[in-house]
Formats: structure tokens, sequence, C-alpha cells
């Protein structure tokens, strides 16, 4: 009889614990935020503190900067993410944690085909943790001219590099796959090439491709587009489309008359490498970065150029943004339509922008 008082005695101490254990236990489910501008820190991962072991992942921040997990009260939370000072907080039910810029622009040395692309897309480093956003995903929105099944191999090492004496943080090797490519020079079908269309990505690629490979004299601009991502019918069976503009076939906007549209209380921005223009009757043309009239004033109205294409109307009117006191109008049409960097039209767009 005593030994089975002892052993309920036993069991009724363990019992406490537990409950009192169970007790201490905190549901934590609030918000990671990032202190320079209060966005939420996506993907950021929390783990429990330990000084006698590695750290314990708990939780992964999701889309809005909230997680959810249930630690021992006071319990020492690690909150980390790419870009960011690691964080360290004391758990509570109601919690906010604010996270600081590391202060290090995390933007790696792209190698695209064997060559040096200049691509400044730091976010590559920001992949899902729930596999939802792959690797070749981030790489396609950073080189546009590319798509998923243009991406043979691709690896992203996460280590110190030196390169002319400037540390780059980390490396993204990227090697694509052979496809055809319409060439467009001064608006002239030069024909069909098969190449590897990673040669054309960066801001000056496709320019140092037309020049050095293709030879073409006097590149000013050039610009590769993905035919099959912007449904470019002009393109034919070609996948790919690159458009190369030389100087000495268009005159220069000061020569012309013509002058950059107005724009936001000045000349009109530098857009993919085309700015607007308009003649003494308001018709839009666009030049390039270089001042090269390519495209004469002959629209009613034009959107800047994105992707190697723009939006443009032979016919509309304006009208005035409610409540701006005449300060800020729109155009309206009915007979939008697409243009590639050369004025040529590839198709329409049956809707009313602003």
């Amino acid at each position: 009889m005593k030994l089975i008082k002892i052993k309920y005695l036993i069991i009724s101490i363990l019992l406490i614990m537990c409950i009192s254990i169970y007790a201490q236990n905190i549901h934590v489910g609030r918000r990671v935020g990032v202190m320079y501008d209060g966005e939420p820190m996506i993907a950021a991962s929390v783990k429990t503190m330990f000084a006698d072991r590695k750290d314990n992942i708990v939780a992964i921040a999701d889309v809005e900067g909230k997680f959810t997990a249930i630690v021992p009260e006071n319990e020492l939370l690690r909150v980390r993410s790419v870009g960011c000072k690691d964080t360290v907080a004391i758990a509570n039910e109601n919690m906010l944690i604010e996270m600081e810029d590391d202060g290090g622009w995390k933007n790696p040395l792209w190698i695209v085909d064997d060559s040096i692309a200049d691509v400044d897309y730091p976010d590559i480093w920001c992949q899902s943790p729930f596999g939802d956003v792959s690797l070749e995903t981030l790489i396609c929105e950073a080189m546009p001219v590319l798509q998923e099944h243009d991406i043979e191999k691709v690896e992203l090492i996460d280590s110190t590099l030196c390169k002319n004496n400037i540390r780059i943080n980390g490396l993204c090797r990227v090697r694509t796959k052979q496809t055809s490519i319409h060439l467009i020079v001064d608006g002239e079908d030069r024909g069909i090439i098969e190449e590897y269309p990673g040669r054309l990505v960066g801001k000056t690629g496709a320019i140092k491709y037309a020049s050095n490979t293709l030879l073409i004299d006097s590149v000013i601009d050039a610009v590769a587009i993905d035919s099959e991502k912007l449904l470019l019918t002009s393109c034919g069976k070609a996948k790919k489309m690159l458009v190369v503009t030389t100087a000495g076939h268009y005159p220069s906007v000061a020569k012309s008359g013509f002058k950059p549209y107005q724009y936001d209380n000045g000349d009109d921005y530098v857009s993919d490498g085309r700015y607007r223009i308009v003649d003494k009757d308001g018709k839009v043309g666009y030049a390039t970065v270089n001042n090269a009239v390519i495209i004469s004033p002959r629209f009613a109205f034009g959107f800047p150029f994105k992707n190697g294409r723009a939006k443009v109307t032979d016919r509309g009117h304006l009208e005035e943004v409610e409540g701006s006191d005449g300060e800020y109008h729109y155009w309206v049409s009915d007979s939008w339509y697409w243009i590639d960097k050369m004025g040529n039209r590839l198709g329409m767009e049956n809707e009313t922008d602003r």
C-alpha cells in the first residue's frame, strides 16, 4: 500500500512539473518588420538561441511578415534575413521585431554564358523557403529576355569575391540554351541567327554583342526581346528579337527641330533606351539616349518604352484627372496598339489607359 502511494506521489509531481512547464510556453504570433521603411520581412527565419547547441528554427515569416511559434516565455529569439543584421528579441505574446539594414549591397557578380553581365538584382538572394519561387524565376525577373526554359544550369554561390579590388558578395553563374533570334538593324530585317540568349543580357550586353560579334558599325542602341513573353508575331518562328540602332541613319533631336516631351515638370525620362519627343503640332515620337531621332513624331500619344515595346495611339483626346484642378490629365483612346523600338506595329491593345 505504501509503495502504491509513493508511485501516485511521483506521478503527481511529474504532472505538476509538466503543467508548470506547459504554462510557461507562450504563443507568439505577430509581425517581423524592417526598421527603415516598415515593410514586412518575407521569409525571415526565427530561431531559438542556445548556448550549448545550434540555434533551432521555429518559424518562417510569411508574405505579411507574420510568424507563429510556441516557445517558452522570455526565450531568446534570433531573427535572420538576407540584407539585414541579425536581431535578437525576447519572446512574448505581443511583439514587433524591428530589423536593421546591414549596410551591404548584396548584388552578386553575374556570369552569364561565361561573360560578366551588368545586372543589378540583389533580390536574387531572397528565395522563398516554401519553394514556390524558384531561382530560375528570379533570374528571369532580373533578365527579361530570358524564360525559364532558356536556362540550362544556374549556380548561386554565397561567398566573398574580389574583382578589381572591389568586394563582391557572391556569384550567380547562369548558362543558357541556344535559340533562334530575329535580327532587326535600323528597321531592316537581317534574318534569323542561332545564339545563346544569355550573351544579350544586361544594360550593355546586347550593344556589345551587336558591335563585337555581329560586327555592326556605330551601334548606339540595342535591345534583346523575348518574343514569346511579349507575344510578338513579327518575330515569325524566332524565339527572341534583337533590335539594333546605328548612328548616321537618324538626325539628332537638336537638328531635327523636335523637342523633348514635357513630363513631370521637365524633359521626358529615358526609359528602356528611348525618350519621347514632340513636333510643333504635339505629335509624339521617340529618340535614343544619345539623342538620335529613331521614330519621328507621328502618334497622337504614346507611353514610355518598357521591355522593348511602347503603347501608342493615332487618335483620342485629353481628359482632366478628377479633383486635380486642371494640373493632371490623361489620354483617352479606343485604338491603342503596340510598337517595337523601331516603330514597327506589333498588335492591338483594346483598353483605355491613363
